[in-house]
């Protein structure tokens, strides 16, 4: 029987120095690879902020101690390399202690991506800058034969200071285990957990490749193009393949860049069909924005039926309808109509519904001449003009032998389902209105889908509700300024959640928003480890007093759940003992009992 070592961290030890001179602050994250802390670097006269990541191995053999100092030594060296690319965090130090291996890397002050992919659909404009910005850091990744291994939004950060994005958290402590129990021999498949639903299929099974990081990033656009994340999209039973451009109507006019083509193949579920690496998939975008003309769709398709705004109407307002204004930018923007049909023209259509083949992304999508393509196009303009019933008339005219029947059966869906829901948000809106709750005004109009008729209802009431609406914003981030004084996280999340996109506060929300966050499951993780020392010494109550303080919107509530079943359960045995126990005060049994509780 081999030894075995088990190393574990106490969080209540942390207030020790790191390598005595790093001081943690926070615990960032904690997972089965690791942990990453926040500390100050005490040796430094400004005593600048630091991410530590903490390998924590998994108990193994003693004899495997020195293979895996040698692959932390390989990983760190790697880190190194990559932090000399201004959008990588530098390597600063790297040690081992009796707790495990650490890497000390640059904090990166900023927010993450995932604060900026909200529900709403980006333009494609935006979304092919968000993926060039990712793959030109990607590709320097590539360059050096690595991999990052964990992209997520999360992980990439838009740096205060000059906006840029920084790659961050490579799966570097996971591939240090990952390669450790390859050396042992052991199933490492079932060790990749995807809770988030970035990493393609051959990443969960334990086989990563450069083309999964292709993946990971595809997904990322797919969520910013549509506003949908990727564990609510579905999967083609037959062929596995991601199931995404139904949704998001706005996907249907990106064909005109070729992004969905583009977007199509980094997300293929067979790894060999994707861009080998970030290189490939870079040019691919570069040569995109090259070849496609800025304003082939808006001198085919006849212009919105969208109201003329005024150079004078509030900015927040008209952003969060999505209506254009006026002296905000100067470059070309896609019509309503666009933005918001199913598919205009058969090709269109069904590359939106999943059918097109892909060699006709290559043509020329518009203007075909073809009469069920104009009759689809018409269809779209009224139901964008508030005419429902004649929109719906017309796109049913469309033959079953048409290529373009089944994207306009698809349309009919849609309209009926987003009329439904805009007269919904409307009338709940004007009833906010009248009751002076300017706040519930622009809450609804977030959720109205994206049509112009509907948008040109709601957008008085915006309006005129904005004063009211940033008032009330500026009271509910004050309230949770309050609430997180006193520790009460959870109640300042409550607030800073009910904060709407369009006033002034709302960046400040989402930024207090993620760090009340992180306070509340390190405060969770501290109470987890009060209830563990109260039970140590038998005091149950104590300890499920304890657990009750762990907030539920925390990772760290589903093992609270656990203890407090357990720590109930002991409770009970306990006590029916001690109750044996004083009416047969000699008996051994009962006392041994007792002492095992």
């Amino acid at each position: 029987m081999s030894d075995v070592l088990t190393q574990t961290v106490s969080y209540s030890g942390l207030d020790r120095l790191l390598d005595g001179r790093y001081q943690v602050i926070q615990i960032l994250a904690t997972g089965n690879w690791g942990r990453t802390y926040l500390a100050q670097d005490t040796r430094r006269p400004s005593q600048p902020e630091c991410a530590i990541q903490h390998v924590v191995p998994v108990a193994h053999a003693l004899s495997d101690q020195s293979a895996l100092r040698q692959l932390f030594v390989r990983e760190a060296s790697t880190l190194e390399r990559l932090g000399e690319h201004e959008q990588i965090p530098q390597l600063l130090a790297c040690f081992e202690d009796e707790q495990g291996f650490h890497l000390v890397q640059e904090f990166v002050s900023g927010t993450s991506l995932s604060l900026e992919l909200m529900p709403q659909p980006w333009d494609e404009t935006r979304v092919v800058q968000l993926l060039v910005d990712c793959l030109k850091i990607l590709a320097v990744v590539h360059e050096e034969c690595c991999r990052h291994g964990d992209i997520q939004p999360d992980n990439l950060i838009r740096r205060s200071h000059d906006g840029k994005l920084m790659l961050t958290n490579f799966g570097t402590v996971r591939d240090i285990h990952l390669s450790l129990m390859t050396l042992q021999g052991q199933a490492a498949a079932s060790m990749v957990p995807d809770t988030h639903g970035y990493q393609p299929p051959e990443q969960v099974q334990g086989l990563p490749c450069l083309a999964s990081d292709i993946y990971a990033v595809g997904m990322i656009g797919i969520q910013a193009l549509t506003g949908v994340k990727p564990l609510q999209l579905g999967y083609d039973t037959r062929t596995w393949e991601i199931l995404w451009q139904p949704f998001g109507q706005t996907a249907g006019s990106t064909l005109r860049h070729g992004l969905v083509a583009v977007l199509s193949r980094m997300v293929r579920t067979d790894h060999t069909q994707r861009y080998p690496s970030a290189k490939e998939a870079l040019q691919a975008l570069q040569q995109l924005t090259q070849a496609v003309p800025h304003k082939l769709v808006e001198e085919t398709i006849a212009p919105a039926l969208t109201p003329n705004l005024s150079p004078q109407e509030p900015s927040q307002a008209l952003a969060l309808l999505n209506l254009p204004h006026q002296e905000a930018s100067s470059e070309p923007r896609l019509s309503t109509a666009v933005q918001i049909g199913v598919g205009i023209g058969a090709v269109v259509a069904a590359a939106v519904c999943g059918y097109a083949l892909p060699h006709l992304l290559d043509r020329t999508l518009f203007g075909t001449g073809d009469p069920d393509q104009k009759a689809l196009a018409e269809a779209t303009q009224q139901y964008q003009a508030g005419q429902l019933q004649k929109a719906v008339s017309l796109a049913e005219t469309i033959p079953k032998d048409s290529a373009a029947y089944a994207p306009a059966r698809e349309a009919i869906a849609h309209w009926q389902t987003d009329w439904q829901t805009a007269e919904q948000k409307s009338q709940a809106a004007k009833a906010a209105f009248q009751q002076g709750n300017g706040l519930v005004v622009l809450q609804q109009a977030q959720g109205l889908p994206q049509n112009s008729y509907w948008q040109a209802q709601v957008k008085p009431l915006v309006e005129q509700s904005m004063n009211q609406a940033e008032a009330a914003a500026a009271q509910l981030l004050r309230d949770a300024y309050g609430r997180a004084i006193v520790k009460d996280f959870a109640g300042a999340i409550v607030a800073l959640k009910q904060i709407p996109e369009g006033t002034s506060v709302y960046a400040k929300a989402q930024e207090k928003l993620r760090e009340y966050s992180e306070k509340q499951q390190v405060q969770a993780v501290s109470y987890l480890q009060i209830a563990y020392d109260q039970a140590e010494t038998k005091a149950f109550d104590k300890a499920l007093e304890t657990l009750q303080k762990i907030s539920a919107d925390t990772p760290t509530h589903a093992t609270a759940q656990t203890k407090t079943r357990e720590y109930t359960e002991k409770q009970r045995i306990r006590a029916e003992a001690l109750a044996l126990q004083d009416l047969n005060p000699g008996s051994y049994l009962q006392e041994a009992n007792l002492a095992r509780q």
